[in-house]
């Protein structure tokens, strides 16, 4: 009698907690409707399980200054080697601790903010800096969440009011050029980076803003001139000389571009596109053993563009190396494969999104699948299936795409999570405790995580494992009042027992 009546609670908590929110932990609980809707979702408790049990063991001078002497500058230290160290996650925990110092320390939230984008922790980054930070580092890092979440529109609105409180911000207006042209809005793009140019005219990154709109753009006529005026003023720039370069490429100045090309690379040869333009034009001078070395280096050093692999297959070509030629051609065309179906995939997508606020969300499940199709193994995709087969009340379908997810991506959280609840309401209780377990381990900072593991206990009649699962929830929120009312439950049933 005891367990069946710990069992009908605990379906009514988890039901009570979770119906609304599909089963969501509490980082989703501020998840908007609409066309990104689903990427806050998916980005919320995406985190691999190695990386959530990453030790963070920084320096040993670091770590006995830390335990000799706490404080935010400590902190703060340790985080910025962490991140520069390649431990994003280790440095959130840090930059955490700094902020748990110094709570209104703007330089505190920066940093916190920038490694948590490192993370893919957009949603968090969101939450914390609210609809509109004052400080222009903290825009950066709101704005650049957003874009990240693909929140376009959010991200110009932070972008613009950002604008109207430093008008004058390179910083603020690159990011919106930048985002402009992200999603091909060219003219906009260059109207406001012609604006900031005409309001600073002795400024060289507004000038410079102003010159990279126009090669992006293809107004060649136009930037030809002021890259040249820009090189005069600043001749060791890589930039300034990678672009001029890449203008008189297109001019069919060969000798100028290399000339301008090789002294980029010798200032900075980690910088994958002056050794791309590099290589085209030691290609076009005959030089294919020259343009065979700096391609292969720009795709070491991870170009993407699928023409690289083209332009490097032609020189092998030329060098008699068949054999590599092919193997470039092969991925060449692999690469575009794989394009052509982001591109369908991305296409499906945005139209099965406008359907869902059309109110059609049958067509709206439709064009997720022929994105599935397209992408079998793009996880966020099928989850995003998974929520519009939820609203439609088809569990079944639900299941399978939430299966494919994490077929796909067997450490994506948000989705284990979710086949954890459907697993609850399905009785399964067993293999809805693998799930949750699966979440907590994960996320172990999340109350409702330890909270749904908790009532997933009870309702096996686990009480003493129930018990402390609620306990570190109501330590993580002790103003949960599901979790206490869940503590008190438990509390009398093993008082019973």
């Amino acid at each position: 009698m005891r367990g069946r009546l710990m069992l009908s609670y605990a379906r009514g908590l988890i039901s009570m907690r979770l119906t609304g929110q599909r089963g969501l932990v509490d980082c989703v609980s501020g998840a908007r409707e609409g066309a990104v809707r689903w990427l806050i979702l998916a980005t919320c408790l995406a985190v691999s399980l190695s990386a959530s049990s990453e030790p963070c063991i920084g320096p040993p001078a670091l770590e006995a200054q830390i335990q000799d002497y706490p404080n935010g500058k400590a902190y703060a230290t340790m985080g910025h080697w962490f991140s520069e160290n390649s431990k994003p996650n280790c440095a959130v925990q840090s930059f955490q601790s700094w902020l748990a110092i110094e709570p209104s320390s703007p330089k505190a939230l920066d940093a916190l903010a920038r490694a948590q984008i490192a993370t893919g922790d957009y949603d968090a980054v969101i939450r914390r800096l609210g609809q509109a930070p004052q400080d222009e580092s903290l825009i950066l890092d709101l704005a650049l969440a957003y874009r990240k979440a693909e929140m376009f529109d959010d991200s110009t609105r932070v972008l613009m009011e950002g604008l109207k409180t430093y008008p004058n911000s390179d910083g603020l207006t690159a990011a919106l050029v930048s985002l402009e042209v992200h999603q091909s809005h060219f003219a906009a793009a260059q109207k406001v980076a012609d604006e900031l140019a005409q309001r600073k005219p002795n400024d060289l990154e507004a000038q410079r803003i102003q010159f990279r709109t126009l090669v992006i753009s293809g107004d060649y006529d136009a930037a030809t001139p002021l890259g040249l005026k820009l090189l005069a003023q600043a001749p060791q720039d890589t930039d300034l000389l990678n672009l001029n370069g890449l203008l008189e490429r297109k001019a069919g100045d060969f000798p100028a571009a290399r000339k301008h090309l090789e002294e980029a690379v010798a200032l900075n040869g980690n910088d994958y596109n002056s050794r791309v333009n590099l290589g085209l034009v030691l290609a076009q001078l005959n030089d294919a053993a020259g343009a065979k070395v700096q391609l292969e280096k720009a795709v070491e050093l991870g170009v993407t563009e699928p023409q690289v692999r083209f332009e490097l297959a032609k020189v092998l070509r030329t060098l008699g190396e068949t054999d590599e030629a092919q193997q470039q051609l092969k991925l060449f065309q692999q690469k575009l494969k794989e394009d052509s179906e982001q591109s369908l995939a991305v296409l499906k997508a945005t139209q099965a999104e406008q359907a869902i606020k059309d109110g059609d969300k049958s067509n709206a499940a439709d064009l997720y699948r022929e994105a599935c199709q397209a992408q079998p193994e793009n996880a966020a995709l099928a989850y995003r299936l998974s929520l519009v087969l939820s609203d439609l009340g088809d569990m079944a379908g639900e299941r399978a795409a939430l299966e494919q997810a994490v077929k796909a991506n067997p450490n994506f959280v948000l989705a284990q999570y979710a086949l954890g609840y459907l697993e609850f309401r399905a009785g399964e209780n067993a293999a809805a405790e693998q799930q949750f377990r699966i979440t907590v381990k994960a996320a172990p900072d999340n109350a409702r995580a330890w909270l749904s593991l908790a009532a997933t206990l009870a309702a096996e009649g686990h009480v003493q494992e129930a018990q402390d699962a609620v306990a570190t929830a109501l330590k993580l929120d002790p103003d949960n009042a599901g979790a206490r009312e869940l503590s008190k439950k438990l509390a009398g049933a093993n008082g019973r027992h």
